[in-house]
């Protein structure tokens, strides 16, 4: 079992998915959206999420990279490319307004259009996007076949269920931090999230010029 489940890349990745998530983040979007709601079709709305975010985020663990190989995308480049969306993603959570322009004309257009909105947007692209895809691909890289099913399949479960129970209890947990701790707390996510990139960045940079210029990197240092 140890050869299958890696705790250093677990803990990692389960800390990266959650700063991400953010399940505080989205906690005011779900009570915007769900307010002419009754509390069974709450529960419904948060247990669609959890399950919805569980699939995509599973998907990517087993298929992702044999994706990103049918269209002949290296992991280093896909690496660079997913550190500078999270680095986008962190940046605009750091900023001073409540909620980056795209997340609120997600937010607009599931007012719109008066549909389930449990999946669109509030699953996609609200809670999972290409973030989390792109570092999902990217730590599923790092272990073999099996361990990165059990290694990072075991962090989304745990990741999910805390972003569903943060639906669950949404009311609750507003009521008890207010707007001002969940954005402090927004913020801290954020800073987790940026310093993830970075690290992406560098080592997608790394291993992109000793697959191009091998021994390069060495004979510099």
């Amino acid at each position: 079992m140890a050869e299958l489940f890696d705790q250093t890349v677990f803990l990692k990745f389960l800390a990266a998915v959650l700063a991400i998530f953010n399940p505080l983040y989205n906690i005011p979007i779900f009570l915007s959206m769900t307010k002419n709601c009754t509390a069974a079709e709450r529960r419904h709305v948060a247990v669609v999420v959890m399950i919805s975010v569980t699939v995509i985020a599973l998907t990517a663990v087993v298929i992702g990279e044999e994706v990103l190989g049918v269209f002949g995308i290296d992991v280093p480049a896909f690496r660079i490319a997913g550190g500078i969306i999270i680095f986008g993603i962190g940046m605009s959570m750091l900023k001073a307004e409540d909620r980056p322009p795209g997340d609120q004309a997600a937010m607009d257009d599931g007012h719109e259009r008066k549909l389930n909105f449990a999946v669109v947007p509030l699953a996609i692209p609200l809670t999972i996007g290409p973030g989390t895809i792109a570092i999902t691909i990217v730590f599923s890289h790092q272990l073999s076949n099996g361990a990165e099913i059990v290694t990072l399949g075991s962090a989304i479960l745990i990741a999910c269920a805390i972003v569903g129970l943060g639906l669950l209890f949404a009311d609750q947990i507003s009521r008890l931090l207010g707007e001002t701790m969940i954005n402090v707390l927004t913020r801290i996510m954020a800073i987790l999230l940026v310093a993830v990139a970075v690290e992406m960045v560098l080592t997608g940079t790394f291993h992109a010029i000793d697959a191009h210029y091998p021994g390069l990197v060495k004979e510099g240092g």
